[in-house]
């Protein structure tokens, strides 16, 4: 490893340890924004199953496309859709919510959903829950500040991986690929990260 990554992994390694001091009342304690959105992924995940139709009618109200934007930040698409995006949100959530303000956390997690669901919405596909490519943006975006070349290696496997788990899938690709751009510029305006 050159000399960056290792300053990045032992810098990663401090702020893990003073976020395991936090924890020392529950799970979750330290990460309670985190734990709230997971908790609304599976909430969307449930009105998905149990309520599709539902869900299908709010696309006729006044400024349905909108709210139907909106609720797709928090739609997994599926029970796998719900593990992998929820799994990826607890992981990636609990190193941007040790770092950043609960308004730079929250606008970066809703406003690059929106984008790849708005930009999937055109391309005429469905909904899922891309806001986690959003955290990973922020997270790279933060990751930039310690070791630049790391950070584009990270987001170049992370795209790559998704590539293939999407099935090359241009839709899919292309919201997956707008939330993670979203949440990079999300998080450079609202200075995520800087010191």
């Amino acid at each position: 490893m050159d000399r960056e990554t290792k300053r990045f992994w032992r810098e990663r390694r401090r702020e893990m340890l003073r976020r395991d001091r936090r924890l020392n009342g529950g799970w979750a304690q330290g990460n309670p924004i985190t734990v709230a959105l997971v908790l609304l992924m599976i909430a969307g995940w449930l009105a998905e199953t149990f309520l599709p139709n539902l869900l299908g009618q709010i696309i006729f109200l006044p400024g349905g496309r909108w709210i139907s934007a909106l609720l797709s930040v928090i739609l997994p698409g599926g029970i796998l859709g719900l593990l992998f995006s929820g799994l990826f949100v607890w992981i990636i959530g609990t190193a941007i919510e040790g770092i950043a303000k609960p308004f730079q956390y929250l606008i970066i997690f809703f406003g690059s959903g929106f984008v790849g669901a708005l930009v999937i919405g055109i391309m005429g596909g469905g909904g899922a829950a891309l806001a986690a490519f959003g955290l990973a943006g922020g997270y790279v975006h933060s990751m930039a500040h310690i070791s630049k070349g790391g950070a584009v290696q990270w987001a170049l496997v992370l795209l790559g991986i998704n590539a293939v788990l999407s099935g090359f899938q241009v839709t899919l690709l292309a919201g997956e690929a707008s939330a993670f751009v979203a949440g990079l510029a999300i998080a450079s305006l609202v200075r995520l990260g800087a010191r």
